[in-house]
């Protein structure tokens, strides 16, 4: 149903928006609701964030963990710095494939309007290590700060943005943008006069390949070559006559033929068969998997081919 992007410095509250979001969440939809963020996969933030391959580690294992939650049956919140915006990006491919809403919840604190302000992030991060709770090492969290790239909300992979400002506020469950994020993905009312979401829509692009079963390919193809063989059998067998029609078998159409028809011509038209169906196979159904089906759809295509070459 929903992908959401908690995105800010570290130690802004993210967690705590996060949690509110659930609770809201579970209130208005009987959808599921999917926490993803480093605890979920057994990581430590300090260990993570130590170096640049494991961070890349850390952002390639999230985006995993969402790619197999993201669905259209599903809310999925990403509770992490989501620091980087060509990693944001990657994540709103991830929901446009999957044809779900997608928006961004964005903790802020300012000085002024162009300047964020992380004095206030830092004395949160060092009540925590007094309180013996899961805080960030002084060296990873100015890493941290110095390489945030704040989200904009004119780009189409932050956009909706939703922004939390929890230094002038307490964050809880009825914070303006906790109780907009989630009006705006229900759809319960219109959130600032504005229309109810649209799915993305996924795209050749962004569409992981289509995973039919493995022998779909080989069915298609042996059930054209025998509808082939048939109809050359069975005009072999008309001692010189003209076969005006070929039984493929019970559930089956009728070939009808009004003249004779080599097996060049049927190889051909075999071939364009089987290349519009793999090309169909990208925007529309699955490739026949199931050996009938596939000869009655050829059979219908020999028929229409066959008959428009008479006129």
């Amino acid at each position: 149903m929903a992908l959401v992007i908690i995105c800010g410095q570290p130690c802004s509250g993210k967690s705590t928006a996060a949690a509110c979001l659930m609770k809201e969440f579970e209130k208005t939809n009987n959808m599921p609701v999917v926490l993803i963020d480093e605890p979920s996969l057994n990581l430590d933030r300090n260990s993570a964030y130590q170096d640049m391959p494991r961070e890349k580690n850390l952002r390639g294992m999230l985006r995993s963990a969402v790619d197999r939650a993201v669905s259209i049956d599903t809310i999925v919140i990403v509770d992490s710095l989501n620091n980087i915006k060509g990693y944001r990006y990657e994540l709103w491919c991830l929901a446009r494939a999957a044809g779900t809403h997608y928006c961004v919840v964005f903790l802020i604190l300012f000085v002024h309007i162009l300047t964020i302000y992380e004095a206030q992030c830092r004395a949160w991060n060092e009540d925590r290590r007094l309180k013996a709770l899961p805080a960030y090492e002084d060296k990873i969290f100015n890493d941290m700060v110095r390489r945030f790239e704040r989200p904009d909300g004119k780009n189409r992979w932050n956009s909706r943005l939703f922004e939390l400002h929890p230094g002038k506020e307490d964050i809880h469950e009825d914070s303006q943008a906790i109780v907009e994020t989630v009006s705006f993905l229900t759809g319960n009312k219109n959130v600032g006069g504005s229309r109810n979401p649209q799915k993305l829509q996924p795209t050749v692009a962004t569409q992981n390949p289509r995973t039919s079963e493995t022998n779909s390919l080989y069915e298609l193809d042996r059930a054209t070559q025998e509808i082939v063989l048939i109809v050359v059998d069975a005009q072999a067998q008309g001692v010189g006559g003209l076969v005006r029609s070929v039984n493929l078998g019970e559930g089956l159409p009728i070939i009808n033929l009004q003249r004779s028809v080599g097996l060049p011509e049927l190889r051909r038209l075999r071939r364009t068969f089987l290349k519009l169906a793999g090309q169909s196979s990208l925007s529309g159904p699955p490739p026949l998997s199931v050996t009938k089906s596939a000869k009655r759809m050829f059979a219908d295509y020999l028929n229409r081919e066959l008959y428009a070459n008479l006129l």
